[in-house]
């Protein structure tokens, strides 16, 4: 059995800090195998909010794999947002960006974030699919994880709804692939949804935050149980005092390597 806990929308410098205490008291205690980190570790960008968010993450000795978000970028300096909007995600993060192995599966991040683009929105995602090939080459044969910041589809019950640009043509893309889970953030709610076609499937996992910006009412980040074949995603969330587990479902992986609701 592997235990991951996927974290996304930290936004150190508008973090909640009971919640954050909370959480690294559940996530110690429980010895995670890995923890995943679905970008936004900060609100603005900041020096300041990277290194907190750093300075949180040291304390797991674990391996981790941390890709960044839209609020990863300088918010306050536009000039470097556009020419070069991750150097400081690069400088506090580049030595957890690579590839991971979990036992028999094999964790790749992508960069679904942008400093700028030519849409109302530029906090959307954008997927390249040249990236994208990248990251499913690094991935190879093993059963995969993909760790990005936007949901590529908009989740069925997330409290905001996503557009992130080439997300259709992804997730068929990573339908036939290896890929069987697709961790995201974003949306600061917990969800879990299967994505079939007819040459595959798999489960696309969005987590909570652990910050003041809620949508969804309450902080929360999730646990992913991987037992054989059987996959389980708890989402942890927090009343003020501590975390209670509620179950965003049980599902198993056949023969064939397809993902489905568990009976």
């Amino acid at each position: 059995m592997m235990r991951i806990f996927q974290l996304a929308d930290l936004h150190f410098g508008t973090e909640d800090p009971g919640a954050m205490t909370a959480a690294a008291e559940l996530i110690s205690a429980a010895a995670p195998g890995a923890l995943m980190i679905c970008g936004d570790l900060t609100q603005r960008g900041k020096r300041s909010e990277f290194e907190a968010a750093r300075g949180w993450l040291d304390q797991f000795d674990v391996p981790q794999l941390v890709v960044p978000g839209n609020h990863d970028t300088p918010l306050l300096n536009a000039v470097s947002r556009v020419s070069r909007p991750f150097s400081r995600f690069a400088r506090y993060f580049s030595d957890r960006s690579a590839p991971l192995d979990i036992g028999p599966w094999r964790a790749a991040g992508l960069n679904s974030a942008r400093g700028w683009q030519a849409r109302s929105n530029w906090a959307e995602g954008s997927i390249s699919t040249a990236q994208l090939k990248i990251a499913l080459g690094e991935i190879g044969e093993q059963p995969g994880i993909l760790v990005c910041h936007h949901p590529l589809k908009p989740p069925a019950t997330a409290p905001l709804h996503t557009r992130t640009a080439r997300g259709i043509k992804a997730s068929a893309m990573i339908a036939p692939s290896p890929v069987r889970l697709v961790l995201s953030g974003h949306v600061h709610g917990a969800s879990a949804d299967l994505h079939s076609y007819s040459q595959g499937s798999y489960l696309s996992l969005t987590a909570g935050t652990l910050s003041t910006r809620l949508r969804e009412g309450q902080p929360s980040f999730s646990e992913i149980v991987l037992d054989g074949e059987g996959v389980e995603v708890t989402a942890h969330r927090f009343d003020g005092k501590r975390f209670a587990p509620h179950t965003l479902g049980q599902f198993r992986i056949g023969p064939d390597g397809a993902i489905a609701q568990a009976r």
